[in-house]
């Protein structure tokens, strides 16, 4: 089984890029959407750049959680790595107890999402040529709805997936 595994381990390699990709992408078409919405002419490539640069705030979760389990808590379980979501819902409840549908949401509402969506707004302030509290209310709930759509669709997969 392992054996297997490492002859496919390539594939995983592949992909991660256009996941990425399409990530960046569906994140950027949700944002165009808003401003064809709203009635402002930004461009698809311009949006895009915004939230590329914006996606780096995803590197300080993962930053903590190398810092954590490498530094202050070395002596750790798979259930510690896989349930650590440092500044999240999820720590005010103890994740092994909750039903395996909650923990995703619960992740997902933290302190990082928070920041991604300050930066973003900060980005498309900088597109749209508005001072930030204007580019902040166009980008809550433009991406706020992402979000819970988001959230809302793994956690519909997680329930009829039985995950």
């Amino acid at each position: 089984m392992v054996n297997e595994q490492k002859k496919w381990a390539w594939l995983n390699y592949a992909l991660l890029p256009v996941i990425y990709l399409l990530k960046f992408s569906l994140i950027t078409f949700w944002v165009l959407c808003g401003t064809i919405i709203a009635g402002y002419k930004i461009t698809f490539k311009s949006i895009f750049k915004v939230v590329l640069v914006t996606e780096f705030v995803w590197l300080l979760p993962s930053f903590t959680l190398i810092i954590w389990f490498g530094l202050i808590e070395t002596s750790y379980t798979f259930n510690d790595v896989q349930y650590f979501a440092p500044l999240s819902l999820l720590n005010l409840f103890n994740a092994s107890q909750l039903d395996p549908w909650l923990i995703f949401p619960l992740k997902s509402l933290n302190l990082f999402e928070v920041i991604y969506l300050l930066v973003l707004a900060l980005g498309i302030k900088k597109i749209m040529k508005k001072d930030y509290d204007s580019a902040l209310k166009f980008t809550l709930p433009v991406y706020g709805s992402a979000l819970v759509v988001w959230i809302l669709f793994v956690t519909f997969l997680s329930i009829n997936l039985g995950a």
